[in-house]
């Protein structure tokens, strides 16, 4: 080949990668996210709506039993049309006037995308409050339910259960972490783990997420943190604690609720309130393997104050909500925030408690939250919104 054409080949081999570089780029984005508003339904489906009944008195948590009717819920998907849904009950007087007292879970199953739904399963461990409950759905289909089981100051447990049968049957699987003590020595300061919140990994992993005060009487103190461990055998057994969200300068701070969701870049984040020395504000921190984290506290969510919920949609934008019931998005990764301009409520932290959010249809999102009844207590709604491009000239 001779010298000019050796320069010809040369050169088109430069404007073929130019051409595939530029290509590339106007795909990426042309896929980049976009902003969109969400414009919310009148009307809301009731999942559970629990019948009041007299109490003989208030629980160890000054609660009335009889008016507490359910809450704190949480949906995953089974399928293009399946949910299935998590909640709170009470239907017993408390474990201080019944030795097999306490709070319970109850499973729903909807086969319609939310728009029904029928009352599975319960679980319960007698004698103690169980609560904030979440299910992950397994690359084989199984189902893990993982929540908190306590005994306030004296015994708090992350139980995990397994059911093969879409959520009917229930069976212990493991303990994530534990904190075991005689009554009242594990309080003043509390000592317990709460809130735990599963997320898949890309290596096929099964990370859970919790809050944490066990290190409250420790050197150096961390009043709560939030805390992870890993497991390798689809949640028969759990690894070591990795720190995830802590204040190494303010020991007094409380990181806690952490909801993780795995971004559309390959990237983690984990959004979590931060009690304590910062009213319960709202933070967002991400890890490019959803296992190492930088120390600290990650970056505040403006307005957002209280049980954060984040959710990942398919265009890779962030949804989050929190106590306060406003809706967030991000189309950068959480690097900035713009709320929607419609909330799916007009109530906020405490008459309404622990919203979240999902993606229940290319332009369609459902709100899901415990919502405040006249006579007390609350009861599980769903409020469907559907999403449509943000008018040009708000953007």
């Amino acid at each position: 080949m001779n010298q000019n054409a050796l320069k010809l080949v040369i050169t088109s081999l430069i404007v073929s990668m130019l051409l595939l570089s530029t290509a590339c780029s106007t795909a990426d984005q042309a896929h980049a996210p976009e902003k969109f508003v969400i414009d919310w339904e009148d009307h809301t489906v009731v999942v559970n709506d629990d019948p009041l009944f007299e109490s003989a008195s208030e629980d160890v948590r000054h609660v009335s039993p009889g008016s507490f009717g359910s809450e704190y819920a949480r949906m995953t998907k089974l399928s293009d049309k399946e949910w299935i849904m998590v909640y709170t009950v009470y239907r017993n007087q408390g474990y201080f006037a019944d030795e097999k007292g306490g709070t319970s879970l109850e499973v729903a199953i909807s086969q319609n995308k939310g728009r029904s739904w029928k009352a599975v399963s319960v679980i319960g461990e007698p004698g103690r409050d169980m609560d904030n409950g979440q299910i992950v759905k397994l690359k084989n289909g199984d189902l893990l339910l993982a929540g908190r089981s306590v005994r306030w100051q004296e015994s708090y447990r992350l139980p995990v259960y397994k059911s093969t049968d879409k959520g009917r049957t229930w069976k212990k699987l493991s303990e994530i972490d534990a904190n075991e003590g005689t009554p009242g020595s594990l309080g003043d300061p509390d000592k317990g783990v709460y809130e735990p919140y599963f997320q898949l990994l890309d290596k096929g992993e099964l990370a859970v997420f919790y809050a944490n005060e066990k290190h409250v009487t420790e050197t150096p103190v961390y009043s709560q943190t939030i805390s992870e461990k890993i497991s390798k055998d689809n949640g028969k057994t759990w690894g070591e604690e990795i720190f995830v969200a802590w204040t190494p300068d303010d020991p007094a701070a409380r990181p806690g609720m952490p909801i993780a969701s795995r971004l559309k870049n390959g990237k983690y984040v984990v959004a979590f309130e931060v009690c304590g020395t910062y009213n319960c504000n709202i933070f967002v921190k991400s890890s490019d393997d959803g296992v190492n984290w930088e120390p600290g506290i990650g970056t505040q969510v403006p307005v957002q104050s209280g049980g954060p919920y984040i959710a990942a949609m398919k265009d890779g934008s962030l949804l989050l909500t929190s106590n306060s019931n406003e809706v967030s998005m991000s189309i950068d990764d959480g690097a900035s925030w713009e709320l929607n301009p419609i909330a799916p409520w007009n109530g906020t932290f405490p008459q309404y408690l622990w919203a979240s959010l999902y993606q229940t249809g290319t332009d369609e999102v459902a709100a899901v939250n415990s919502i405040p009844r006249d006579a007390g207590g609350h009861r599980v709604e769903i409020r469907f919104g559907k999403i449509s491009p943000q008018p040009s000239d708000s953007q």
